[in-house]
């Protein structure tokens, strides 16, 4: 169902319908059968709230990595978040992730999968153990891990050469865990956290990785990610940004007051209702937690149209963009007509001129009788 909102200007579909038609069409298939996509949606905070609660509880159903973004909310540190940096926005999705216990899933599988005993109770770091068990010797037990599948993942070009390598050292160190200190272990936990240990660099560059994870590389370390969730048991990637912070623009209060008094004297002489000019009197409030500035404003319009120009290059990811209606008004301070690229892109859609489809790359939500 769908309907016109109150200004006249757009169709509006029910919160209901587009989460369903946001299962239907990319949660429950296409998603998981490799395929990515960018989703706009824009409405009141009480309906993006209920979109951001069932996107979050469908992803977790249906065995999806899920990440909830929110730059308007200050970091351990007191500081913001910086989405609007590819890096930071990557560090910010993987935050959840248990890069140990994946490693140790995946290397579990391939021991399942390849009839390789694990005794209940034996450590998977119990190598010579698993050796006896098996009947075999330890080396040979990991030769085969190293053609089999360390090698067959260093060689899957899907992934970058850092991301791949990392992820497959990280495995191998479950089996053999390092003596030596800091471990292979501990100096890429810390590697994939953005962070560094004393004797890192050493370390790092004897497992053949030479760089950080920073603002050069990291898209291909998303997309890296995205293509190795499989291999851990997951569907994919999901990821809900909250891109209302970035809507608001920082203002003088002595501005923001006489733009309100303007706006009462506008009323009073219309002869407006004194519910209208209530709600004008109390329209100044208190200045959000985090703002961001104009540059980093288009930073974020800039990132979010390579998502939608480069999903191609993404396998089983989702990413939903929870906005106010505002964005998409002219006369808002910030608005998506200030970057023409990322407007044509979701704006200029062949579309119904009497129904909304759920399924549109951007949908405005709206109580629909």
């Amino acid at each position: 169902m769908a309907t016109m909102d109150t200004s006249g200007k757009r169709l509006l579909v029910a919160p209901e319908d587009f989460l369903r038609a946001l299962d239907q069409e990319c949660l429950l298939d296409y998603i998981k059968s490799g395929g990515s996509s960018v989703k706009f949606v824009s409405g009141s905070d009480v309906h993006l709230t209920l979109v951001q609660d069932r996107v979050r509880e469908r992803a977790r159903q249906e065995n999806y990595h899920y990440a909830l973004l929110n730059p308007g909310k200050p970091d351990s540190a007191g500081k913001r978040r910086d989405l609007h940096r590819m890096d930071k926005f990557f560090f910010e999705v993987t935050a959840g992730v248990d890069w140990k216990a994946w490693a140790e899933t995946q290397a579990r599988r391939y021991l399942a999968e390849h009839a390789i005993y694990l005794a209940p109770g034996r450590q998977i770091g119990d190598l010579d153990g698993i050796a006896q068990d098996n009947g075999r010797d330890p080396q040979d037990l990991l030769h085969q891990y190293q053609r089999e599948f360390a090698t067959t993942q260093l060689r899957d070009y899907g992934m970058s050469a850092e991301f791949r390598t990392a992820v497959t050292a990280l495995g191998r160190a479950q089996l053999v865990p390092d003596a030596v200190t800091p471990t292979t272990e501990e100096v890429l936990l810390h590697w994939f956290a953005g962070k560094t240990l004393p004797g890192a660099s050493t370390a790092l560059k004897k497992i053949q990785i030479f760089e950080r994870i920073s603002l050069a590389n990291a898209r291909t370390m998303l997309v890296s990610f995205c293509r190795w969730l499989p291999k851990t048991g997951s569907h994919g990637l999901v990821v809900t940004l909250d891109f209302r912070p970035y809507e608001h623009k920082k203002i003088p209060k002595t501005q923001l007051l006489t733009e309100q008094l303007q706006r009462i004297d506008e009323a009073l002489a219309r002869g407006a209702s004194a519910q209208e000019l209530a709600q004008l009197r109390s329209a100044v409030g208190p200045e959000p937690a985090v703002t961001y500035s104009d540059p980093a404003y288009m930073q974020m319009l800039a990132l979010l149209r390579r998502f939608i120009d480069e999903i191609d290059s993404f396998e089983r990811f989702l990413l939903v963009v929870l906005t106010r209606p505002t964005f998409y008004d002219t006369e808002s301070r910030r608005n998506y007509h200030n970057y023409d690229a990322l407007q044509t892109r979701i704006g200029l859609e062949v579309r119904d001129a009497r129904r909304a489809n759920p399924a549109a790359a951007l949908v405005h939500l709206g109580d629909v009788p």
